[in-house]
């Protein structure tokens, strides 16, 4: 899997496009009315829980014990219960959680629960927020019997990497100041940590193979406009 060379050439005056269009729509949405706002957001944040849920596939069984790290607000943990009657609970290190499902609070290192203890660990778009990676992510695999399910934004170019690096703190920094402002979210989403430890998307591939965990599936998404790419890696124990 990989990207065309047109789109990896495009990407690069995308991105500087996108760069210089962030400022003036940061104003815009600040200007939103607070009604329409959350309602553009709503929709985009139904849209996002969508294609994660379509990518799952069967990989989650129903019924399955089931761990969101970095869950946030839980709403996609909620979403998951709701497709696959699970038992779902989520885990983070801040505390802006807007969902129905139990989650619980710890230092980001350790996760507080037995080996084996869910079926599957889900980590959407977490694994970037922390300089810890490999400390998280063999607790991921000490705590799931069947599998994890990673979400991760990637890269294909030194480009992209710049982009996606300006994008996660725009996405965090700034349209989370827009939502706490309209009171979408709390003010937790400020303290989220950036020390930006993306890697490419061979990167990912590489690092799962050394922590020895096999692929069922992957799935690209490549922004056709915006030069953003996200993967959503299905792997096995």
């Amino acid at each position: 899997m990989s990207i065309t060379p047109i789109r990896n050439i495009l990407y690069l005056p995308l991105g500087i496009f996108y760069f210089l269009l962030s400022f003036p729509l940061f104003i815009i949405n600040l200007l939103i009315p607070k009604g329409k706002y959350i309602e553009i957001q709503t929709k985009s944040a139904e849209n996002e829980r969508a294609w994660r849920l379509s990518d799952i596939g069967d990989f989650i069984q129903n019924g399955d014990r089931v761990l969101d790290v970095g869950c946030g607000n839980g709403r996609f943990g909620e979403a998951i219960a709701k497709k696959y009657n699970g038992d779902v609970r989520g885990v983070d290190v801040v505390n802006y959680a807007n969902a129905t499902i139990p989650i619980d609070f710890y230092d980001g290192y350790v996760l507080p629960f037995e080996d084996n203890s869910f079926d599957v660990i889900v980590m959407a778009f977490m694994l970037h927020h922390v300089k810890h990676q490999d400390k998280i992510f063999s607790e991921a695999i000490r705590c799931s019997r069947r599998g994890i399910i990673v979400y991760e934004d990637t890269y294909f170019s030194p480009w992209q990497w710049a982009f996606t690096v300006w994008n996660d703190f725009y996405s965090n920094m700034a349209v989370g100041t827009v939502k706490i402002v309209k009171g979408l979210e709390g003010k937790g989403i400020w303290g989220m940590p950036l020390p930006f430890t993306f890697r490419s998307f061979k990167g990912w591939q590489k690092y799962f193979a050394e922590k020895g965990l096999s692929e069922k599936s992957v799935i690209l998404h490549h922004g056709n406009i915006k030069p953003h790419t996200k993967a959503t890696f299905l792997l096995e124990k």
